[in-house]
C-alpha cells in the first residue's frame, strides 16, 4: 500500500482501479458500507460502516 492510497476508502480505490488493495482490505470483512455495499476489514475503510451480519451459511452447524 502506498501512502497516497492509505487514506482512501474502498469505493475510491475501486474508482482508481486498485483492486489488489481492495482485496487486501477485505480479507476478513467485519463491516459493510451502507452506501456502496463494499465489505471491509475495518470501519475506517468505508464511508458508512455497518456491522456485517453473520449468515447462517457462515457456520456449518447453523
Amino acid at each position: 500500500m502506498t501512502e497516497e492510497n492509505e487514506d482512501l476508502k474502498i469505493c475510491q480505490l475501486k474508482a482508481k482501479g486498485l483492486m489488489e488493495e481492495i482485496d487486501r482490505r477485505s480479507t476478513n470483512p467485519t463491516v459493510v458500507c451502507g452506501k456502496c455495499r463494499a465489505k471491509a476489514n475495518l470501519p475506517e475503510q468505508v464511508h458508512n460502516p455497518h456491522p456485517l451480519k453473520k449468515s447462517s451459511l457462515d457456520n456449518f452447524w447453523g
